[in-house]
């Protein structure tokens, strides 16, 4: 009996499965994508299932967070704000009243003698009294001038307080024994218009006897103007 063995041959190879396709994973953005539902992954593409459990408890962590920050350091900060609030207000007053301190140094009167109007005498010497009363006043506010301020004092300009429409300086009515003014003390006067720069001074001139009272005017607003008016004795 005739057998016949089978070989196998030295081609043969062995027979194996077909490659699978390669997992692709969806990335941070793409899986953020698919759980709000804002795009929707290929055929092929894995997304995870959304960490429910772990969502949940960052939701309430998250939420514990909240409510300490609410109960704790919502009224601390508003606390210090209002304290805040209060100390910037306090140093404002203060400051406001050292202010006001300074403005009553400021405008305290000066005073000075002059030659006085000889009444009775001829009209040409009483209005040189007059006059020279005025000059000396001039001169003694721009040395009071001076004395404040680091800048040079380019003379000093006085017109009658208040202003009037009437043609004869108050000086030259021998029927007015005092008179008011309205100075300045120029530290510069404007090329080419008529106008000065300087610090502004009430004069306060009494013929008749010779006197002068002067004050420095500190601007200010309405309501401290009329708590702080200037003395009595540069007033009208």
């Amino acid at each position: 009996m005739l057998v016949l063995e089978h070989r196998p041959s030295d081609t043969a190879r062995p027979v194996t499965d077909p490659p699978s396709d390669p997992v692709v994973r969806a990335g941070r953005w793409e899986t953020l994508g698919a759980w709000l539902r804002l795009w929707t992954p290929p055929r092929g593409v894995v997304v995870p299932p959304v960490p429910r459990r772990r969502i949940a408890v960052g939701a309430g962590v998250l939420v514990l967070v909240v409510a300490v920050f609410g109960v704790v350091v919502v009224p601390r900060v508003a606390n210090d704000r209002e304290a805040a609030r209060q100390r910037a207000a306090r140093a404002a007053v203060q400051r406001h009243a050292a202010f006001l301190e300074s403005v009553e140094r400021e405008q305290r009167p000066r005073r000075a003698r002059g030659p006085r109007d000889p009444v009775g005498a001829a009209r040409t010497e009483r209005e040189r009294a007059r006059l020279s009363l005025l000059t000396s006043a001039r001169s003694r506010i721009e040395r009071d001038a001076a004395s404040r301020s680091a800048r040079r004092i380019r003379g000093v300009d006085c017109e009658p307080f208040p202003r009037s429409l009437d043609r004869v300086p108050p000086e030259m009515d021998l029927g007015k024994a005092t008179a008011t003014y309205d100075c300045v003390a120029v530290t510069s006067r404007l090329t080419g218009a008529d106008g000065i720069i300087g610090a502004p001074f009430r004069l306060a001139a009494d013929f008749e006897h010779g006197r002068l009272a002067w004050c420095r005017i500190v601007p200010l607003g309405d309501r401290d103007r009329l708590a702080h008016p200037l003395p009595a004795a540069c007033r009208a």
